[in-house]
């Protein structure tokens, strides 16, 4: 990854980004796969549809996504499809460390007991006893909870699942990624150090509302929100965030994975490792109409199996978000036996 400053002094601190970025998109998956998609990530595509196998409620379009400053409401325009994210790859190979199965981990039935495993990860294709690729494997821990919706399946599918569910195993289909290498100027790269300060400085420390934040480390509690899109009916921050760079011209945004462990490293001042990260592309700049209120200060703690550990003299060497992937799990869990 190389990012060249394209910022003049009290401007946003644009670069531009060049590296790989990382997708499972309706083009890298075959029908089959986009089949079981709908019925084990209903919400994964689209937000505003309900899943097809009915036990999933409507989800209203105030399920935002994470940063795209949908405050227009679904009958106007500006809104972002899922094609537009991305997770940022941290390796040559494009080995994002686990982070796209995460996001699709975080959209899961709650009535399918299943997993996403990132097959490029070598510990997770050693475990499974297959070979590194860049695929995510989807497991469904029992075959027979996929028999209620066999008929939304092709014959070959509905053939397989019906086969492991008379044996009473797993069913396991690997779905294809895209994998890019992508160049792109305009870019807010939040793994940065002036982006971060930015960042702070008009988003935070500009707020009308008083926080004992005094850096960008101490608001990740809220960038990090577990909520779908990072947004509640009654916390809209993040969309009024991804509105205004929107509206400036932002091309794209860079910004920290609320599904996984989240890390930067830097040497003298420059990134040189990173793991964690997704990025979103704006497009045209929109003109917004929008308007925000903030209802409480900006969140500064993390639930307690989840830490922020900073390296180096007050995090000048970098930080890391520990403990942020095994909490999402072990919501999954808690709110599957509910």
């Amino acid at each position: 990854m190389e990012s060249r400053s394209e910022t003049p002094a009290g401007a946003i601190p644009l670069s531009t980004f060049r590296g790989q970025l990382r997708q499972l998109n309706a083009a890298s998956v075959d029908a089959d796969g986009l089949a079981l998609l709908r019925v084990c990530a209903p919400r994964f595509f689209v937000l505003d549809d309900v899943g097809d196998g009915a036990d999933e409620a409507p989800v209203l379009r105030a399920a935002f996504r994470r940063y795209s400053g949908d405050g227009r409401g679904p009958e106007q325009r500006g809104q972002l499809p899922r094609e537009r994210y991305f997770s940022v790859a941290n390796a040559a190979d494009g080995d994002d460390a686990g982070v796209l199965a995460e996001e699709l981990n975080a959209y899961r039935s709650l009535q399918i007991p299943l997993q996403f495993f990132d097959l490029m990860r070598q510990d997770v294709a050693v475990a499974l006893g297959t070979p590194r690729g860049c695929q995510v494997l989807l497991a469904v821990n029992e075959a027979q909870a996929l028999r209620r919706f066999r008929d939304a399946f092709s014959p070959a599918l509905r053939a397989a699942v019906d086969a492991a569910a008379a044996a009473r195993s797993p069913f396991f289909m690997s779905l294809g990624t895209m994998i890019v290498d992508a160049q792109i100027g305009g870019v807010l790269d939040l793994r940065l150090p002036a982006a971060q300060r930015w960042f702070f400085a008009n988003f935070v420390e500009r707020s009308m509302l008083p926080t004992p934040a005094r850096r960008f480390e101490d608001v990740l509690p809220e960038l990090l929100a577990l909520a779908c899109g990072g947004s509640t009916l009654d916390n809209r921050r993040l969309q009024a965030v991804g509105d205004h760079l929107r509206a400036r011209g932002v091309q794209a945004l860079v910004y920290p994975s609320a599904r996984c462990d989240v890390a930067v490293q830097y040497r003298s001042g420059e990134l040189v490792a990173w793991h964690g990260w997704n990025l979103v592309r704006y497009g045209p700049a929109v003109v917004s109409d929008s308007l925000y209120i903030d209802l409480g200060p900006w969140e500064t703690q993390f639930p307690p199996p989840v830490e922020l550990q900073r390296q180096g003299r007050d995090g000048s060497d970098g930080w890391r978000v520990h403990g942020l992937r095994a909490w999402n799990h072990s919501l999954y869990a808690l709110r599957r036996r509910l």
